[in-house]
């Protein structure tokens, strides 16, 4: 497997024993044993047939040589290893440091739970249990080397790794676009509706979801006052809908808005997730000029590749006889470079209207988030259909 590219993992947090006695297993040996570790600088560097570990030193003594790390290269896995009886806040903290540090977006660290921790417990940042970082390393070395049958291959993994009835469900999370390339057809996507208050978030979730459970009226202030969440099947995929209030109103409190980003990533840390930008297609607001950048303060800076722009009262085009492409072609410079930054994934909506094909619109742009294939995509569209004849 020497030919192959092996999965690079960084170990961060502050502690040593801890992070050494999670390398260990991963690479399947005791470190106190040489070979020896190569040095780059502070950051201490494991290896074996299939994986490179970089182990850190305390995140206050690093730096730089975190900074430097993350510059240079992409990683498939970032674990933050934290002691029993950790608080929350301040591994949230720590997070916020590595992001600024490194410009990478807070999801891209994952926390590994003490053993004890389970999976149902609830946090605001993104986490695995050490079976699921077990799991997920597994399944990276499995797609990265498919055709290997070496069992020697085989034994540089841990036990954990080998056992052939050892699977748990699909590890992929919503804040890692990158990484996200063609999950699976059936998998749960949560779609996290966001926008200022008045644009139809709340009557665009109801849409989606084919019944009406959030509480929508005509009003240029926001009716919804926390997040909420409801699910449906849209043909066969299963999608969670998220309704969030305004978040991008500069009236609005600071510690509201935390708050509710802390909810937006609570709910959306266990899988795939997409971001959907809700905007009134008659009405271009000062406030929505800066709107993407808000969204990437509060959300992180890779937060546009995962974001899709829903635009509400597709009749006021219909009645002017305007389609979508021509008002993209011709709608303000402002609003011309929101849609540019987003990859022109965009749809409209009318929500007085029924219709699946809308939705259907909608979830072939969650497919282009996801880097889904036609076979893919085709394969829950499909059911879409069938199931609106």
């Amino acid at each position: 497997m020497s030919h192959s590219k092996k999965i690079s993992v960084v170990v961060l947090g502050c502690g040593s024993s801890l992070k050494k006695s999670l390398i260990t297993t991963i690479l399947g040996r005791d470190l106190s044993k040489p070979p020896p570790p190569k040095n780059l600088r502070k950051n201490e560097i494991y290896e074996n047939d299939t994986y490179v570990v970089v182990c850190t030193p305390k995140l206050e003594t690093a730096c730089e040589d975190i900074r430097e790390l993350y510059h240079y290269r992409h990683h498939d896995m970032s674990l933050l290893v934290v002691e029993d009886g950790f608080s929350s806040e301040v591994v949230w903290q720590q997070i916020e440091m590595l992001h600024s540090l490194t410009q990478r977006p807070t999801e891209e660290f994952s926390v590994v739970l003490p053993l004890r921790y389970k999976e149902t417990d609830s946090y605001p940042f993104k986490f695995y249990t050490i079976e699921q970082v077990f799991n997920k390393l597994r399944k990276l070395a499995q797609d990265e080397h498919p055709m290997s049958t070496d069992k020697r291959d085989e034994q540089t993994l841990p036990p954990h790794f080998r056992h052939p009835d050892y699977a748990l469900p699909d590890m992929s999370t919503p804040h890692a676009p990158m990484e996200m390339t063609g999950i699976h057809a059936s998998a749960k996507v949560n779609l996290v509706l966001l926008g200022m208050a008045g644009t139809g978030k709340s009557a665009s979730g109801n849409t989606i979801l084919g019944k009406k459970k959030f509480t929508s009226t005509a009003s240029s202030k926001s009716v919804t006052t926390e997040c909420q969440e409801a699910e449906t099947r849209i043909g066969s995929r299963h999608v969670r809908v998220i309704d969030t209030p305004d978040i991008f109103d500069d009236n609005v409190q600071s510690s509201f808005k935390d708050k509710t980003v802390r909810k937006c990533k609570e709910l959306c840390q266990q899988d795939p997730c997409v971001y959907v930008l809700v905007m009134h297609v008659s009405r271009f607001t000062d406030g929505e000029r800066d709107i993407l950048k808000k969204l990437e303060k509060a959300f992180g800076d890779g937060i546009r590749e995962q974001t899709v722009i829903l635009f509400t009262r597709g009749d006021d085009l219909k009645r002017n006889k305007i389609s979508l492409k021509d008002f993209l072609e011709e709608c303000q410079p402002e609003l011309n470079k929101i849609v540019e930054r987003c990859d022109r994934r965009c749809v409209l909506f009318e929500n007085k209207d029924s219709r699946s094909d809308q939705v259907g619109e909608l979830m072939k742009m969650v497919a282009t988030v996801f880097n889904e294939t036609p076979d893919q995509t085709n394969h829950w569209l499909w059911s879409l259909i069938s199931k609106s004849k």
